[in-house]
């Protein structure tokens, strides 16, 4: 999986969490809790639907620091490093 289909899993997943998003409201650099309103409750189920949508993607809670989830890019990348993809 190359580093535009993990950013379009990453807007997909915010979707599917966040009812009052839409995908127009979402780039790259959307600041998902300050912009798209992600708090400590959906922020698991966002971890969730991730591990759905990205195959062989599994969040490590010991390597998943809070500017991971500071941005659609910053998600991206956290993905791209669990995934080991260079």
């Amino acid at each position: 999986m190359d580093y535009e289909n993990i950013i379009l899993q990453v807007k997909r997943s915010l979707l599917d969490t966040l009812e009052h998003v839409h995908e127009t409201d979402i780039t790259e650099d959307t600041k998902i809790r300050d912009e798209l309103g992600l708090d400590s409750m959906s922020s698991l189920t966002f971890i969730m639907a991730l591990e759905d949508n990205i195959p062989n993607f599994i969040v490590d809670a010991e390597t998943l620091q809070a500017e991971d989830l500071y941005s659609v890019k910053s998600v991206a990348k956290y993905v791209i490093s669990q995934l080991n993809i260079n």
